[in-house]
């Protein structure tokens, strides 16, 4: 994928550190950089692969080994809210970090999986005929890797669905295409038998995080997402039973306690039904403070649910549809490192990772200095 490259000065930003520290630990970790040509300096140019290569070297080199592995949800019982677009800055960011992140679509409208690069409209026959590489297309998805999807029992192996937009270190895909829609439709049959697929995703995630099966192995992911479509179905309630936190994004633009409310109500059930839930966290975005109506909303849902409301907040911004509108296929963390979004992004990230406990204070001191 042709992506726009970074200067040492904007590495620097992404990663937090100073421009010495991005140049000594890119010699330390042996990366290849290109240099920029010319008669002029023979300035280092960053491929996205690089900056998250740089990024993994760093997590090893402070000992960045989380205390636990944690999965988290992205959703929001309504659409337009821009959950997708939080999910894919915070998957990155999250890499950038040093962590291993595996993130998995769940909506069959696979408005993640388009936004890290892929079509999943695209048959390879198309691709060819376009010149584009088939690693573009879309063959498989989460159905495909849980055997109520095989009419024969069998899986496919993680290896053959898992896609890697930014390279080995950035956050990998479990992609989505209009078929995943079908995965609904068996978990119905399930619970007319009485089967509780909702328990389907959570065993999943079991298996894979022990490593016990070679074809499922999920162990070396430090932190899996799901993003969750807005249907409240069975796939996004077993998504949410499964883990141990969940985002709700709510749009400040418009009234946002109802949907934060019947999300309560589902985790409240779970935790009734089967004494496990997730803490639930949420974030405000398309945030005005200016705005009356904002400040009543937010004192409303700080009123009712004073633990979960997130101190950081992602403001309005046209720098959303300016990355949307480039052919990069970047999110906005990546595209625009020294936008005001991005520095939002990353502090709420930071939060994000203080509210899970992931990492001792001595790593979070050292290793994630890019938030």
């Amino acid at each position: 994928m042709g992506r726009k490259t970074f200067k040492v000065q904007g590495v620097a930003k992404l990663l937090g550190i100073s421009v010495d520290s991005v140049r000594r630990d890119a010699d330390e970790a042996g990366l290849q950089i290109e240099r920029q040509g010319g008669s002029g300096p023979k300035t280092r140019i960053f491929t996205v692969e690089n900056v998250f290569d740089l990024a993994a070297h760093r997590g090893r080199k402070y000992g960045l080994t989380p205390k636990s592995k944690r999965i988290l949800t992205v959703y929001a019982p309504k659409g337009g809210v821009g959950k997708t677009t939080i999910s894919s800055n915070i998957a990155c960011i999250l890499a950038l970090m040093g962590l291993r992140v595996l993130v998995i679509d769940l909506d069959f409208q696979a408005n993640l999986t388009i936004s890290f690069g892929y079509d999943p409209e695209l048959t390879p026959e198309e691709a060819t005929a376009a010149g584009l590489p088939q690693s573009t297309c879309v063959e498989y998805h989460l159905g495909h890797l849980l055997p109520q999807w095989q009419q024969n029992g069998t899986v496919q192996p993680l290896v053959k669905v898992i896609k890697k937009p930014f390279g080995e270190n950035g956050p990998h895909l479990i992609p989505s295409e209009v078929t995943l829609d079908r995965l609904e439709a068996l978990f119905t049959v399930d619970a007319i038998m009485g089967k509780k697929p909702e328990l389907a995703i959570a065993r999943w995630l079991d298996e894979g995080l022990s490593g016990s099966n070679p074809n499922l192995d999920l162990s070396q992911y430090d932190i899996v997402m799901f993003d969750a479509p807005p249907a409240k179905n069975q796939t996004t309630r077993g998504a949410l039973l499964a883990s141990d936190f969940a985002v709700a994004p709510v749009s400040m633009e418009r009234y946002s306690t109802k949907s934060v409310s019947y999300l309560a109500d589902v985790i409240g059930e779970m935790k009734d039904t089967y004494s496990k839930f997730p803490q639930l966290s949420v974030l405000g975005n398309f945030f005005d403070a200016k705005r009356v109506r904002v400040a009543a909303q937010v004192i409303a849902l700080t009123s009712k649910y004073p633990e979960a409301w997130m101190d950081n907040q992602i403001s309005s911004s046209e720098e959303f549809k300016k990355v949307l509108d480039d052919d990069d296929g970047l999110p906005l963390a990546l595209a625009r490192p020294t936008s005001t979004p991005a520095d939002e992004l990353r502090a709420t990230t930071r939060e994000l990772v203080e509210r899970m406990a992931m990492l001792n204070s001595s790593a979070q001191k050292d290793g994630l200095r890019v938030a």
